[in-house]
């Protein structure tokens, strides 16, 4: 069986869908990026193999963040670069999830209710470091919008180094298993967004007590490559949960995490399947990764030589070995010798205009 691919859903389905519900300009690019990916609509790529000179053609990729054929290479250049920021710490993994009275905002103000999230979340670890008298925090983290089964599930992944830097520049390590009481984190996080909310004017419906902030294990640096290559980079759907579809039904797979991560399958009619999908399409231009504190990219180059000169542990090596940034595709030719990218043949629509403006 061929493997199933997003835009062949979308190819199939999305006339139908488009008669029914209104997409956004920004929702319509997205769509005209994954279909158009891989099928030489974008241009091709020119390779020659550096032994026998045999020349091969590949469909250029669109590079659209919300395709999910075209996250593999970007992932691992990004891990690549982050690692070289890892320090010889602990890291605490912390979610922040809104409730789902506000996802309605999401459709209407995208930019304003995720801006607001990102700064409460941190202003929250601000107040706890100072009300412990501890230095700048750092961190890492990704806004995710979905939950497995493409429902909207907004939700923010950080990683915290075990560890500030106060006024003097000294490191001073934690050595707790957990950074701060998860309750008293919700507790101070709802208040700030509620407040960083109403300061934009936005109307907000009843809102429950509790908000969900979840606070994992430890992750060591050995582990934390693994981390960033599941939480960063990813999108809404990985084409290997498709199962099946036809005109009117797509069916995937998906992971219970409220049934003890059993994995499951769900059906959808193409209409839900593809609202689901769009309504995760970002703002154009919204940074979904972000760095605060002494990772900022502002300071972070002379912060991590500081801190790394203070830790005393160095002995933890990140390994390296399994991050590629490179591709290297042996040549179907002689199968010896390596493909060497050569140019970009232009569509023909391209060349065609090309012509005429000369």
């Amino acid at each position: 069986m061929p493997p199933l691919h997003l835009a062949d859903i979308l190819s199939q389905g999305l006339p139908h869908y488009q008669q029914q519900h209104r997409l956004t300009r920004q929702q319509y690019q997205v769509c005209a990026h994954i279909l158009a990916c891989r099928t030489g609509q974008l241009g091709y790529q020119q390779w020659r193999c550096d032994q026998c000179g045999h020349e091969e053609q590949f469909s250029c990729s669109c590079r659209d963040r919300h395709c999910p054929r075209c996250q593999g290479q970007a992932t691992q250049a990004w891990i690549a670069k982050q690692a070289m920021s890892l320090l010889p710490c602990p890291y605490f993994h912390l979610v922040f999830t809104l409730p789902h009275e506000l996802n309605l905002i999401a459709h209407y103000a995208p930019n304003v209710l995720y801006h607001c999230l990102f700064k409460s979340l941190w202003q929250t670890l601000m107040t706890f470091a100072a009300h412990r008298h501890q230095g700048q925090l750092g961190m890492t983290c990704v806004l995710h919008t979905w939950g497995q089964n493409l429902s909207q599930h907004i939700h923010v992944h950080c990683l915290i180094p075990a560890g500030s830097l106060n006024r003097q520049s000294q490191w001073q390590p934690i050595t707790k298993g957990y950074l701060y009481p998860v309750k008293a984190l919700s507790t101070v996080f709802r208040g700030k967004m509620i407040a960083a909310l109403k300061a934009q004017s936005i109307a907000l419906p009843s809102l429950p007590a509790t908000w969900c902030v979840y606070s994992k294990a430890c992750v060591y640096p050995h582990q934390l490559l693994h981390y960033l290559a599941r939480y960063t980079r990813k999108g809404a759907l990985s084409e290997s949960r498709l199962v099946n579809y036809n005109a009117s039904r797509v069916r995937f797979r998906y992971k219970d995490y409220r049934d003890n991560n059993k994995t499951k399958f769900m059906t959808l009619s193409m209409d839900e399947f593809i609202r689901r999908y769009l309504q995760h399409v970002l703002p154009k231009g919204f940074m979904r990764i972000r760095h605060y504190g002494f990772l900022a990219n502002a300071c972070r180059n002379k912060r991590i030589p500081l801190i790394r000169a203070q830790c005393r542990d160095l002995t933890d090596k990140i390994a390296m070995d399994n991050v590629e940034t490179k591709l290297h595709w042996v040549c179907s030719h002689c199968h010896q010798g390596q493909l060497i990218f050569v140019a970009i043949v232009l569509p023909l629509t391209q060349q065609i205009r090309g012509l005429d403006s000369s």
